[in-house]
């Protein structure tokens, strides 16, 4: 399954060590430059761990992509953050199956727009019942959120 993630799902779950959950749940994990930005280049500015351990997945497991297409139509309509309307606008070019997103407001936009929508909770969850982690592993995980 292809994946588009937001910046927090990758920030969660690299801050409780358990980035492995996306690579055996999902068979690719896109984000866009925006997230990119966020997520490795703001956080290694402000001395984040967690931005140095998602960098290493760059290339291996999770790729960078942009839309193609604008996504201020998106910006206009929802009135949210230019991190979620990306991924949004990616998902809908690339025909992805699933969005990870944890904010209210882009996960409302994303569902308006057809995706399935999961947050950081729902890849533990996912795990849990994939068999990948136990109950006191999941409880571990939701811990370091």
């Amino acid at each position: 399954m292809i994946v588009v993630s937001d910046s927090t799902p990758l920030i969660h779950l690299a801050k409780a060590g358990y980035m492995k959950l996306l690579f055996s749940l999902y068979k690719q994990v896109l984000i866009t430059g925006e997230v990119y930005r966020e997520a490795i280049e703001e956080g290694i500015i402000l001395e984040k761990e967690d931005a140095v351990i998602i960098q290493k997945y760059i290339g291996n497991g999770i790729n960078v992509k942009n839309p193609v297409s604008s996504s201020e139509r998106l910006v206009e309509k929802y009135r949210i953050h230019k991190g979620e309307v990306d991924s949004i606008q990616l998902a809908n070019e690339i025909g992805a199956q699933l969005i990870l997103m944890n904010e209210r407001d882009g996960r409302n936009a994303a569902k308006k727009e057809g995706f399935k929508v999961k947050g950081s909770i729902g890849v533990v969850f996912d795990a849990l019942k994939a068999g990948l982690i136990n109950e006191k592993e999941a409880l571990e995980v939701l811990n370091k959120f």
